[in-house]
């Protein structure tokens, strides 16, 4: 009997994983920028932020972020925002074109860029991460973010420079 109701949930769970389409959209490492991962694992912690004032829930640029629309505003009452790629933020938890100016650095290049980022070549975005409690940088996946660069949050934008998030990863 129990076999029985093992295989008939397997089958349901089957049913409903091709009906739901539960699965992400797989992305060939190919499309990804050459020498960039898809995913760096890094961490952002916006307690951490809030505490140290690099980037509070008041700050202007969380703006950005922000879901427009009733349901935008439902689900953001939730936590629910638009994508923050990994290129955003700094190592040290600062957005990067903020970090830039405070260091009155010009990028000229995106070596000069990831240098003020303080990390390798991703690109990548940021989830909530149950586990850790914050946002970690996982892989974009074909139409499914936000294109949430620009001059105030992007500091390849703001250099005058291409942003390394493939278009493909846009909704």
């Amino acid at each position: 009997l129990k076999q029985r109701a093992l295989v008939v949930s397997y089958q349901l769970l089957l049913v409903l994983t091709a009906s739901c389409r539960v699965f992400p959209k797989v992305v060939d490492m190919a499309d990804v920028p050459a020498g960039y991962v898809n995913g760096c694992g890094h961490e952002f912690d916006p307690k951490e932020a809030e505490k140290s004032g690099k980037l509070t829930k008041d700050d202007p640029i969380q703006e950005h972020y922000k879901k427009g629309g009733f349901f935008g505003s439902i689900t953001g009452a939730f936590g629910d925002k638009k994508t923050m790629y990994c290129h955003h933020m700094t190592t040290d938890c600062e957005p990067a074109v903020r970090a830039a100016k405070r260091q009155n650095i010009d990028c000229k290049t995106a070596e000069e860029v990831w240098n003020v980022i303080g990390r390798k070549p991703c690109c990548g975005r940021f989830a909530y991460d149950s586990k850790s409690g914050k946002l970690k940088c996982g892989a974009v996946v074909k139409k499914d973010h936000d294109n949430t660069c620009n001059g105030d949050t992007c500091l390849f934008v703001a250099s005058g420079l291409d942003c390394p998030v493939p278009t493909w990863a846009h909704k």
